[in-house]
């Protein structure tokens, strides 16, 4: 049996090894993308002290500030806390007037739970979408705070996080490493878990706070399936690297870390970021501003033009300083320069940068007057354009998320199951700005027959009975957000009536 423990152990480091060395150029590309777009967490191929300036490649910030204007927009388009962006519904058969009565009051359970300050919920989903807009992966850990009896939310920080598809492409292993200190790691695991030689030092109090690397490996167990003792379908082993032990091992009933990618190439784990797509333009934006800089501080301090053989006294160059000189007057050296091409270069660039951060999409920049309908219009034609992202974030991140969510506050009494539904029928749909602006078309579309119908019923008012009139008022209804309750509640007093 121990042998089998410690192989496992030797197993789950070695395969770490090898995902380390195959990503070392994607670590390379992003410490070099990270330097100019998000400095604070340009720690994968040189780790920085606390505290240290991180900001010295920097000389403009339009890519950090379009990035986090990105993050902020998607987080407002698709998980924004203030409004309802999720809906739950069960299968037709299933539906009775005690179930939808259910699911309007378990939404608003989760609804609470999520926004609870001590789950953390909204901060770590910005840096979600930041590490999505910057890196083009990021990690998510929903888990459970037995403190404060509530959820937890904790962003990863990808430079821990090493990854693995299955066949279908998804992410299913997940190898986090990370350093903890020593009194952490008995705090956390106990004595028994650790060797002699660190509760010696531990005790002596030498090496309290010396750090370990430890290993979290994420991963689907096979034994489940087959009928095997261990009954989760998530299996979760602490390992201690250096020593080569399993710290704890046990298991979730969902997987608690999420993975999601902005966009990816077919032979590629790690996802690409709009930030790495316009990579180019910004080191080119740096460079130009540095520049620049240099340019204007020639101009506003320009060398002095002297003979070699004239006396001169170090030059005042401050306002009523004085200048002594012997011969000729000292000149100022112009250089000719048109510092104005290059400002219009750079208000090029910008904009592409801009652009390819979605951020003329995510907010209007034309000084255009339009009504209210042209508005709307216009900022759902934006918010389709961002529909291939929005599907591949509700695939990887928001569905495996509301799963795991559900499942935890049902086994931790929050959420209360009606007789005869299993939380696995229960489904969620989702109804952000991002998720309605693709259902629109189709409400649109039902709209449009109805008004190209209208004047054909004026011929023969009888043909009205092919449609379905109350089923497709509930159902643009749907596509626009609106609540089935609301239907049923007047559907039943227009009967009574």
């Amino acid at each position: 049996m121990t042998m089998n423990v410690y192989s496992l152990a030797d197993r789950i480091i070695q395969r770490t090894d090898e995902l380390k060395s195959q990503r070392m150029n994607f670590e390379r590309l992003w410490q070099e993308v990270s330097e100019l777009v998000l400095p604070r967490k340009a720690d994968f191929t040189a780790v920085q002290a606390q505290g240290a300036k991180r900001g010295r490649k920097l000389f403009e910030t339009t890519a950090v500030n379009a990035a986090e204007l990105l993050a902020a927009g998607l987080h407002g388009l698709m998980t924004n806390p203030a409004g309802k962006w999720f809906s739950l519904t069960v299968t037709e058969s299933a539906k009775t007037p005690e179930i939808d009565k259910w699911l309007i009051e378990a939404e608003q359970i989760i609804v609470d739970e999520i926004i609870r300050p001590s789950a953390g919920f909204s901060t770590n989903i910005h840096e979600v979408y930041l590490d999505l807009a910057v890196l083009g992966t990021a990690g998510l850990y929903v888990g459970w705070d037995e403190k404060n009896n509530s959820l937890l939310f904790q962003s990863r920080f990808l430079g821990e996080l090493f990854l693995e598809e299955n066949a279908a492409g998804r992410v299913d292993r997940i190898y986090r490493v990370f350093k903890m200190p020593l009194e952490k790691i008995i705090q956390t695991w106990g004595k028994s878990a650790v060797s002699e030689n660190m509760i010696a030092a531990f005790e002596a109090g030498t090496q309290a706070q010396r750090e370990f690397e430890i290993i979290h490996a994420v991963f689907p167990n096979d034994l489940f399936e087959n009928g095997g003792a261990f009954q989760k379908p998530v299996s979760s082993v602490y390992i201690l690297k250096d020593e080569k032990t399993i710290l704890f091992s046990g298991g979730f009933e969902e997987m608690p870390l999420f993975v999601t990618r902005w966009s990816k190439a077919c032979t590629e784990v790690y996802g690409r970021s709009p930030a790495i797509s316009v990579l180019p333009d910004i080191k080119m934006l740096q460079e130009m501003m540095k520049e620049t800089i240099i340019a204007a501080q020639l101009a506003n301090r320009p060398p002095l033009l002297v003979r070699d053989d004239d006396q001169f006294s170090p030059a005042a160059t401050v306002p009523g300083g004085i200048i002594r000189y012997t011969g000729e007057t000292p000149k100022t050296f112009v250089s000719g320069a048109n510092s104005s091409i290059g400002l219009e270069i750079m208000n090029e660039i910008r904009q592409r940068i801009r652009a390819a951060f979605y951020n003329d999409r995510l907010m209007n920049t034309e000084n255009v007057q339009m009504s209210a309908t042209e508005v709307l219009q216009r900022a759902e034609e934006k918010m389709r354009l961002m529909g291939p992202v929005f599907g591949r974030l509700q695939t990887e991140l928001l569905s495996p998320m509301m799963t795991r969510i559900f499942g935890l506050l049902v086994r931790h009494g929050k959420l209360t199951l009606p007789v005869g539904v299993d939380y696995r029928d229960v489904r969620v749909e989702y109804v952000s700005p991002m998720s309605l602006a693709q259902k629109h078309l189709q409400a649109q579309a039902v709209m449009r027959t109805l008004e190209l119908a209208g004047g054909l019923l004026q011929i023969q008012p009888e043909a009205a009975a092919v449609f379905n009139a109350p089923e497709a008022i509930r159902k643009i209804g749907e596509m626009y957000g609106v609540g089935a309750s609301l239907f049923h509640r007047e559907m039943t007093e227009g009967e009574n009536a």
